[in-house]
């Protein structure tokens, strides 16, 4: 061997042995940056646990989130005004609020945004018996209705009846304590009461009695339920993060439709004092009212102006609102693909 050769063939080992080594340092250092790439983020739920929240999860199975690029912690919530707080503090990445509680504390400057509508669709019910003949709003003319003082469907009531036509005052409202609103459904001492459609009829069922709803978004009212909110530096600095994210829940949203029972199981494995039974018929109903009354047909998380202008409204005539706020100050759709 001469020693051109000698030299080349040592220059082609010191090269073959440089490139295995620095493949070996790609590989190895690219299978820890694909964990430092993922974005980490939080989502705070509206409330503790419960059957809503049941889709995200599948996160830990299916990996949905994680094959968007993002490590995915779910939190708990006390309320959705606290959760509106902590996002616009930043100390959580998103969260699942209602829009109807958020929009005053919009209004008074806070600094956060809807991209997703997941509910647009209140549950605000009247609830009547299935044996009692009622078909319409319209035949409570002349009957008693239980109600809550200060509650939600009660103060809503005059903006029902008004585009129902009714006289708000024909409707006799009897103002009692919550927990006895069912009972006096079921002893007949009241044709009705106001309440939630995935809320008292399950219990009366429970109870042998059949009972359905009149949802008030089905008749004429509706204030927008639960959204994803964001702060306003995240719609800046990270838009790609809202939209990777709004991609992944909606495939997650897709998942529970496909399994149900599959999404309420990893819920109770997470939070067990939950029952099976329950969680589902919480997540069933919840479920149910994806679509916008307003925008029928609109894909999901998509935000209705239609929605949002009426519960903007609502709250000013009906719910002591003062504060004057656009619409496009609530929300955005431009992150939706």
């Amino acid at each position: 061997m001469n020693s051109k050769f000698a030299k080349l063939v040592v220059i082609c080992v010191l090269i073959m042995l440089g490139l295995f080594f620095i493949g070996s340092m790609m590989w190895a250092f690219g299978m820890e940056g694909d964990s430092k790439e993922l974005d980490k983020v939080t989502f705070r739920m509206n409330w503790k646990f419960t059957g809503p929240h049941a889709p995200f999860f599948l996160e830990k199975e299916l990996g949905i989130y994680r094959a968007e690029g993002i490590d995915l912690q779910i939190m708990q919530g006390a309320g959705s005004g606290s959760t509106a707080q902590l996002v616009g503090n930043k100390s959580d990445t998103f969260g699942l609020a209602d829009a109807s509680s958020l929009i005053p504390l919009m209004a008074k400057g806070l600094p956060i945004r809807c991209v997703g509508m997941v509910t647009p669709a209140s549950a605000l019910a009247i609830v009547v018996r299935e044996d009692s003949g009622i078909s319409s709003i319209k035949e409570l003319v002349g009957k008693k209705v239980a109600a809550v003082a200060g509650g939600a469907p009660s103060s809503l009531w005059p903006a029902l009846a008004i585009a129902n036509n009714i006289d708000p005052d024909s409707v006799q409202l009897v103002y009692v304590d919550a927990a006895a609103k069912i009972p006096l459904l079921l002893e007949n001492k009241v044709a009705g009461l106001f309440g939630a459609a995935d809320d008292q009829p399950h219990i009366m069922n429970a109870q042998g009695v059949s009972a359905k709803s009149f949802r008030f978004a089905d008749n004429g009212v509706n204030l927008l339920n639960l959204g994803i909110f964001v702060h306003e530096d995240l719609i800046k600095k990270n838009p790609d993060l809202i939209k990777r994210f709004l991609r992944a829940t909606r495939a997650i949203i897709a998942a529970y439709y496909e399994d149900p029972e599959k999404a309420v199981a990893a819920l109770v494995i997470e939070k067990p004092e939950l029952t099976v039974e329950v969680a589902s018929k919480q997540a069933a109903g919840f479920y149910s009212r994806v679509e916008s009354p307003n925008c029928p047909g609109a894909d999901l998380l998509f935000n209705c102006p239609d929605d949002w202008q009426m519960t903007i409204d609502i709250l000013k005539n009906y719910k002591g609102m003062e504060e004057n706020i656009s619409q496009e100050r609530c929300y955005t759709n431009e992150f939706l693909d």
